[in-house]
């Protein structure tokens, strides 16, 4: 399944045009959003967005600025685009556009961060520090620990992405509740959240699994607590997750080996507050 791109206001907006009476600014806008629109639906995105950056003062004109960018991979830059046009836009239903395409930048930055993650991993399964050179080992050293920074950090943002996508998702549905382009996606980036969440405990458990001496298991009381959890995390009540992981641990020492999972509740959590 994949999210749904739209875009498809550029060229609404773009005929939305002023007589040549209004102000300078107004002249402006109106000429970027005629003129920028010929060199975008050819293609021509680079040129468009030179267009349209003359008058991106204007909120139609800033909408548009952010698709071109958005079909350069100019993800951040298109991300601070919308952002102005949502800002310089009343509230309504006019935001929404803006709202769902500033989602799938978001969704942009999770893929491409997701793709870096795996390529680290991929580097890490093939050092194999052995041998008598003390020279090289030091140097692999390094080399590991950098990349499990660099992996750890890609993880963080894999996962603060897909909830910063999701929270744009809603705003668009709380502007236009019958969009079913942003429901589908709001879907989509909360299954792919959830699955995570679930992975990170997946992936906790086989590491656990590893070394049994230190693994005591959970206690029947345990075990319900991480199902309570998981059935919240699948209605993505993720902070509620957290609360029952937390208020478990302290009464039973043996959640301690699912720290892992409660650490990605807490990023998801943490991101989703912070926006």
């Amino acid at each position: 399944m994949e999210y749904r791109t739209r875009m498809k206001y550029v060229v609404y907006i773009a005929l939305i045009v002023l007589t040549a009476c209004g102000t300078p600014a107004e002249r402006a806008a109106e000429h970027a959003l005629r003129e920028g629109v010929k060199t975008y639906r050819t293609q021509h995105f680079e040129q468009a967005a030179a267009t349209y950056a003359q008058a991106s003062f204007d909120p139609r004109v800033a909408y548009n600025l952010g698709n071109t960018l958005y079909r350069q991979a100019l993800w951040d830059t298109a991300m601070a685009t919308y952002g102005q046009a949502i800002a310089s836009t009343p509230v309504g239903r006019e935001q929404a556009p803006a709202f769902h395409d500033l989602g799938n930048c978001w969704m942009q930055l999770a893929s491409r961060a997701d793709t870096l993650e795996k390529q680290a991993g991929d580097q890490l399964s093939t050092i194999k520090i052995d041998g008598d050179d003390i020279g090289r080992k030091v140097r692999l050293f390094v080399v590991r620990d950098s990349l499990r920074t660099t992996q750890r950090d890609l993880v963080h943002l894999i996962d603060s992405a897909l909830v910063q996508g999701s929270e744009a998702y809603k705003n668009a549905l709380r502007r236009s509740p019958t969009d079913e382009d942003s429901r589908h996606n709001l879907a989509l980036a909360q299954g792919m959240i959830a699955a995570r969440v679930k992975k990170a405990a997946d992936d906790q458990a086989k590491e656990k699994e590893k070394d049994k001496d230190k693994n005591k298991g959970l206690s029947e009381r345990a075990k319900l607590i991480m199902q309570k959890a998981d059935e919240l995390v699948e209605q993505y009540l993720f902070k509620e997750a957290l609360t029952v992981m937390n208020d478990g641990l302290r009464s039973d020492p043996t959640l301690k080996q699912h720290q892992e999972y409660m650490h990605k509740l807490d990023v998801v959590t943490k991101a989703a507050e912070a926006k």
